[in-house]
This record gives structure tokens, C-alpha cells and sequence, in this order.
């Protein structure tokens, strides 16, 4: 599936050896968890970012999410907060 939207979290989440970036994609009418394993840092991955991610969802935790997700970064500065 293909998801458009802006990231509205962004973070690392180091849980013992397994690292990963963690991102929460919002398209204005739902959020979606994005989850790249074994990274510390993606570069263009920032909050307020606009982006269209492709992947398979599903419910991990009770929160939709896709792990390692394809993604394109779209044109626009990410929004200073």
C-alpha cells in the first residue's frame, strides 16, 4: 500500500542490539508507524518532512505500523517546531 503524508515523529530507538529509526507518518486523517530496523539515522527522515512511503501494514502493539518501508522524499523544507 502507499501512504502520502508528513512525519510527525521521528526518533532512534536503541532497544539493546536491536536499533532502529522510528517515524510516525501523518496523512490527516489516520498515523501510521514507520519503522526502519537496524539504523540509527536516515538522512531527509525529519519531523515535519512530507514523504510517500509503500509497504505492508500491520497492527504491531495495537498501532499500525510498516516496517522498512520503501519511501521518496517530496519537495519541501520540513516545518521548523
Amino acid at each position: 500500500m502507499r501512504f502520502d503524508g508528513n512525519l510527525s515523529m521521528v526518533r532512534c530507538r536503541p532497544a539493546g542490539t536491536s536499533t532502529a529509526v522510528e517515524a510516525v507518518l501523518d496523512d490527516g486523517r489516520d498515523v501510521i508507524r514507520l519503522v526502519w530496523m537496524g539504523q540509527r539515522r536516515i538522512t531527509g527522515i525529519e519531523p515535519g518532512r512530507a514523504l510517500t512511503v509503500e509497504g505492508v501494514p500491520a497492527v504491531h502493539r495495537g498501532r499500525k505500523t510498516i516496517f522498512n518501508p520503501r519511501y521518496q522524499l517530496r519537495p519541501g523544507e520540513p516545518s521548523s517546531s
